[in-house]
Formats: C-alpha cells, structure tokens, sequence
C-alpha cells in the first residue's frame, strides 16, 4: 500500500508540474496557481484515502492521472469560475498534462 501512495504522490507532483505551467502560460499568477495545486492536492488525496470500504476499493481502482484532473477542475472552478469553461476545463487540464 505504501508504494501506491507513493506512486500517486509521484503522479500528482508530475502533473502539478504540468498544470502549474498551463496556469502560467493562460495568465494566472505564481500565487493563484500555487493556490489552486494545493487545494488539487487536498481534493486528490483525500479522495485516495476516503474510507470507503475495503471491498470497494479492491474493485476501483483509482487512475491518477483522471483523479487529477477531477481534483484539478474542481480546484480552478473554485478559484476562477470563469476559466472553467475554457483553459480550465477538464479537457483541456486531461490533454495539458498528458
């Protein structure tokens, strides 16, 4: 289990690198983007370690990188409504960090 949480916590930090770019690149500042990666952060590993049942998660796993982009639109929509429906999307955060 610990090389899971290692290999998300890798993953993440490969695609903030990526996002915090994309941010950069459509005009958002060092600080906002800082702010929107670690509410992705708090979004994305909560959702790893939800307590949902042992069976469950057997079943499901979770993808990173689609957790990422989950935690990630969810972040921007918060903290800049109106990029959700463009560099904010989760298209368009899917195809930054692929």
């Amino acid at each position: 289990m610990a090389e899971d949480s290692e290999a998300h916590s890798a993953h993440f930090a490969r695609c903030a690198g990526k996002l915090e770019q994309h941010l950069r690149k459509n005009g958002i500042s060092c600080r906002d983007a800082d702010v929107i990666i670690e509410e992705s952060s708090e979004l994305y590993f909560d959702k790893l370690h939800s307590h949902d049942s042992k069976f469950f998660k057997l079943i499901r796993r979770h993808d990173p990188v689609e957790l990422f982009v989950e935690s990630a639109s969810k972040a921007i929509a918060r903290h800049l409504p109106e990029a959700a429906v463009t560099f904010g999307s989760r298209s368009e955060i899917a195809s930054c960090i692929r």
